[in-house]
């Protein structure tokens, strides 16, 4: 698998854990089952931390491809 593949698979396992996390935090609101705070808010952290990561990396990667152009 190439690289820019796996940054790819990443990164929609991270929003799916966002999205996952964010489902039971609201779960934790809208009930009784306080409980879920322990586990909906470290999956909603976990998914926006590594989402945060990659567009960085992204971004990082596009400014040293531009400057790199840029040169040449």
């Amino acid at each position: 698998m190439s690289k820019g593949l796996k940054l790819w698979v990443i990164w929609i396992l991270a929003l799916l854990a966002g999205v996952y996390g964010t489902a039971v935090v609201y779960q934790a609101i809208t009930t009784t089952a306080k409980i879920d705070y322990v586990y909906g808010i470290p999956i909603l952290l976990f998914g926006i931390w590594v989402t945060g990561n990659i567009w960085a990396s992204a971004r990082q990667a596009y400014r040293r491809q531009r400057a790199h152009q840029s040169y040449h």
